[in-house]
């Protein structure tokens, strides 16, 4: 993933009282930090790959709702909506490229300028879908080292007209992708 601005927006906070001497004192409360899986899905009508964190999403898919759509058996962990899991998080913002513009695809990414660029550089072919699909840790922006006890994912592009990535935290999986023509985006 590629570094963003650091900014992270607290989308559901609790309420807390703290009773001192007599006195009731009302103050906000971080949402739990509590983490999902991501799950991956192919289609190999389209050749092209989608993850998932949203349980109904997941289950309209497993159940052909959406048809052509298989798991792959890859899947990472990542942090829920609205999450306050620290600084280094950010959420991930969620794109889908339209049929009439030859896309039919999905377009991820927790880095808040890269999020605003799609937005301004590339609507109405990509439109967007959320702000906050779930959320990740960023990698520092000078080294692109994760944070301690994290794991990369990385992304891979097709470079084909019906742009698809694929998401993944396996160095292999990335690998054979590369040998398939695709290319590292971070």
């Amino acid at each position: 993933a590629a570094a963003g601005d650091g900014n992270v927006e607290c989308t559901s906070c609790g309420v807390y009282r703290n009773v001192v001497a007599g006195e009731l004192r009302l103050g906000l409360l971080p949402t739990p930090v509590s983490t999902v899986d991501i799950v991956e899905f192919y289609h190999a009508g389209f050749d092209h790959y989608f993850v998932s964190a949203d349980p109904n999403e997941i289950h309209a898919l497993d159940t052909g709702f959406f048809a052509g759509w298989s798991r792959t058996g890859q899947q990472f962990k990542a942090y829920a909506a609205g999450s306050s899991a620290g600084k280094t998080v950010n959420p991930v913002c969620r794109f889908y490229g339209l049929p009439a513009y030859g896309l039919d695809s999905h377009f991820y990414t927790a880095s808040a300028l890269e999020c605003r660029d799609v937005n301004a550089n590339f609507s109405p072919e990509w439109q967007i879908e959320s702000g906050n699909v779930f959320q990740i840790d960023l990698p520092d922006s000078a080294t692109g080292a994760c944070p301690g006890g994290k794991i990369p994912v990385y992304r891979v592009f097709n470079r084909r007209p019906d742009a698809n990535h694929r998401y993944t935290t396996s160095a292999v999986v990335r690998a054979q992708m590369e040998a398939a023509g695709w290319i590292r985006e971070g």
